[in-house]
């Protein structure tokens, strides 16, 4: 059975305390230090702001992965959620919305992670 909360304060400060310390810190390179996977260290560094991300590139059309289709966040889809997140919107009402204007169904969990690679980036111009 899959342990709830991997990191626990305590590992959280172990990670926070690598980043400062380490010349070039990693996100595999902490993971491996600490008996984590990489994608777990990977992403509670970009949700408390201790990596930030490359911008990524726009795809225009959907795409299918692992049988399910993923219709990518577009720069107007990103604009909405970037200004509903600013106006204090929840996550469920900005996908209600964002599912209500473009058509294409979006949860409360899709959003919060879209949210935090938006914030990860150096500057949200970028992402467009």
């Amino acid at each position: 059975m899959r342990k709830r909360h991997v990191i626990t304060e305590e590992v959280s400060k172990k990670i926070e305390q690598l980043v400062e310390t380490m010349e070039k810190p990693t996100a595999s390179k902490i993971a491996r230090k600490l008996g984590l996977k990489t994608g777990t260290v990977y992403w509670f560094m970009l949700c408390n702001g201790l990596v930030q991300k490359k911008p990524v590139r726009y795809r225009n059309r959907a795409y299918e992965r692992n049988g399910i289709k993923i219709n990518p966040y577009s720069p107007e889809h990103d604009a909405m959620l970037t200004e509903m997140r600013i106006a204090g919107a929840a996550f469920p009402a900005i996908a209600a919305a964002l599912t209500e204007r473009f058509g294409i169904p979006r949860n409360a969990h899709s959003v919060h992670n879209r949210a935090v690679m938006l914030a990860a980036f150096d500057d949200e111009s970028e992402a467009a």
